[in-house]
């Protein structure tokens, strides 16, 4: 009995609207997901309708968290949210039982759809996740307490605040108004930006040049920083000079005042057979 109505429970949460003032309706509401005819009837006598309640406070409960993660991409879409989110509870639904996850899901499912609307405009997508960044960036656990950093050492790797990420855009989605009625259109440019949350606890962003952006890269994921210099302008086909130098260096310390840079990883001894450091 539990297992069945909370299948009826699901579709009436998640599916369309079901008219649950016609009795005729409900019994076949129930009966496909398998209530036991006597439940199905004693529910039908006793009316329905106010199981609508789950249904309500359920989408609501959704829509609000993804109204509150990303505001102006859903104002930009207007009616077609209204479109896509309704279908993304009837074809995909939620997975998760944390609702700071339900924008990621619902971003994932409908960026491939959004690609083949042209009533979505293309700088949407990237709109959301920066959005939904923002949030998320600013949820992370606080950083661990000060300490004395390590100075910075080419082959040594960096240690970076957790609340960062460094993200590529199509447009220049940062660069819009916060305001919910602007409708100005991006600059369609390719851009780096790291975005970051400062020791006040603000989320705010660095436009990256494409070079600096890949130095970070490879330094975020536990190079070195005499092996991120090489990579990154390897791939960028510039060669490794004492301006590129000289500017990773400025950069670096930019980034420590800004408390992103925390200094360099402390090296790890490991310990031999004996239990003494090698």
């Amino acid at each position: 009995m539990q297992a069945a109505l909370e299948s009826a429970i699901a579709e009436l949460v998640l599916g369309s609207e079901i008219d649950l003032s016609r009795p005729e309706l409900v019994r076949a509401w129930l009966t496909r997901h398998g209530v036991g005819a006597d439940d199905v009837e004693a529910i039908a006598k006793d009316g329905a309708e106010r199981w609508l309640t789950y249904r309500r406070l359920v989408r609501h409960t959704l829509r609000e968290a993804l109204e509150l993660a990303m505001p102006r991409a859903i104002a930009r879409l207007g009616a077609r949210f209204d479109h896509y989110f309704d279908r993304f509870l009837l074809e995909r639904a939620p997975r998760s039982h944390y609702l700071r996850a339900v924008t990621q899901e619902f971003l994932d499912w409908s960026e491939k759809e959004w690609r083949f609307d042209a009533a979505v405009p293309p700088f949407i997508p990237e709109l959301a996740r920066h959005e939904s960044l923002r949030i998320e960036i600013g949820a992370m656990p606080a950083a661990p307490p000060a300490r004395e950093p390590h100075a910075l050492e080419l082959d040594r790797s960096v240690l970076f605040t957790e609340a960062m990420r460094i993200v590529h855009y199509r447009y220049k989605v940062h660069e819009l108004m916060d305001s919910l009625e602007d409708r100005s259109v991006p600059e369609a440019a390719e851009t780096d930006l790291l975005v970051y949350r400062s020791p006040e606890h603000e989320v705010r962003y660095l436009e990256l040049t494409p070079l600096a952006a890949a130095i970070l890269e490879r330094l975020s994921r536990g190079r070195n920083l005499r092996q991120s210099l090489r990579e990154a302008c390897e791939d960028a086909n510039v060669p490794l000079s004492s301006s590129v130098i000289d500017g990773a260096a400025r950069l670096l310390s930019d980034l420590a005042t800004r408390g992103v840079l925390l200094g360099a990883k402390p090296i790890t001894l490991s310990r031999g057979k004996d239990g003494q450091d090698d």
